[in-house]
């Protein structure tokens, strides 16, 4: 992984969208960085331990609208951080929704003109996940199924798979679920983030 500038974001993004970037961060000060491919998220953001500056990440090989709107969705919780104190806001709740759906509508014509309906659709009521709208899935992340969610999507007991291991969702823990592997029945700690795999029950 790297930091880069926003001149350095260019090749991963949709044509002409590095203006809402730099409209969205220009009173923050944050640096973004691009990673390989990670299979539990497709990005995350952070505050940094001294609070005065903000870490996003986003996974490399997105298309560029894929990238694109995951970097918006982790822009929104930047902007959440910053105005709240930590612990004050749930990750994914009210304050989130309503900043990420005015930043999608803001932007919504850097996307294809079939997807934009999909776009402000989504913008009304935001999910936590990519794959928990199965339309944003579909269209701008192809190869993400639409049964996969991150792990604080799922209510607690059922069953995920992860790294191709199964487990039941527990009770949370901060950013954290305690969750049961079910073939050998110990407790991990897994990040509420996680991009997991639904599974309807136990079986195999």
């Amino acid at each position: 992984m790297h930091n880069v500038n926003l001149n350095q974001l260019n090749p991963y993004l949709p044509l002409n969208s590095c203006v809402f970037i730099e409209k969205w961060l220009k009173d923050y000060s944050v640096t973004l960085i691009i990673t390989r491919s990670r299979k539990t998220k497709l990005g995350d953001y952070r505050k940094l331990r001294h609070l005065t500056r903000h870490q996003i990440t986003i996974n490399g090989d997105l298309n560029p609208s894929a990238f694109f709107f995951v970097l918006t969705h982790e822009i929104a919780h930047m902007m959440v951080y910053a105005r709240y104190e930590f612990g004050q806001v749930a990750p994914h709740g009210v304050e989130w929704k309503t900043i990420f759906g005015q930043l999608l509508v803001d932007s919504c014509g850097i996307y294809a003109e079939d997807v934009q309906p999909f776009i402000l659709h989504h913008a009304q009521k935001p999910k936590a996940s990519v794959g928990a709208d199965p339309n944003i899935a579909r269209f701008l992340i192809d190869d993400c199924p639409n049964h996969k969610m991150y792990l604080a999507d799922l209510a607690l007991g059922e069953v995920f798979e992860l790294n191709t291991k199964r487990f039941v969702k527990g009770e949370k823990r901060k950013l954290r679920y305690v969750c049961v592997e079910l073939s050998t029945q110990r407790k991990y700690l897994i990040h509420a983030t996680a991009f997991v795999e639904k599974k309807e029950n136990y079986e195999e």
